[in-house]
């Protein structure tokens, strides 16, 4: 499917905010109602919308520590055969307190992002949790001071 500036601009009021509703995407774009809906229809069927979300105050839910955590994968088990990064990934973000993880390219093969209610529960989470998985050789952590 190719979108066009309409779409775009539909899209840029929903990643902004995603509870409008359609009367207001269409007051904010200048598009008419039955196109905002027509087209929001067309890009969830599409798949390029995948749902909506909401903005949360992670400090008001208790989970104020933000850390990224850059991870190393040794591909080799001891008994010689070869570990999945994918299936360690699917490991890593069934752990509590883990919002995303991403294989990258560059010096390391993951990021995970956490977050946690303190740096003790976060030291406890990598030193209990994060390196028990089997595959994981290093790990460097990161910890966000503030986020926009």
């Amino acid at each position: 499917m190719q979108l066009d500036e309409k779409d775009f601009r539909i899209l840029d009021v929903l990643r902004n905010e995603a509870r409008d509703s359609i009367s207001e995407i269409s007051k904010k774009t200048g598009i008419p109602i039955t196109t905002v809906y027509n087209r929001l229809q067309r890009m969830e069927q599409d798949g390029i919308i995948k749902g909506y979300s909401a903005v949360l105050d992670y400090e008001k839910l208790g989970l104020g520590v933000l850390a990224y955590i850059l991870i190393n994968i040794s591909y080799s088990k001891h008994t010689g055969q070869k570990i999945d990064q994918e299936s360690i990934a699917k490991k890593i973000r069934s752990l509590e307190n883990v919002s995303e993880v991403s294989i990258i390219t560059g010096e390391s093969d993951m990021i995970v992002k956490v977050r946690t209610k303190s740096i003790s529960q976060l030291n406890n989470f990598i030193l209990k949790k994060l390196r028990n998985i089997e595959g994981i050789d290093k790990v460097v952590t990161m910890i966000a001071l503030s986020s926009f």
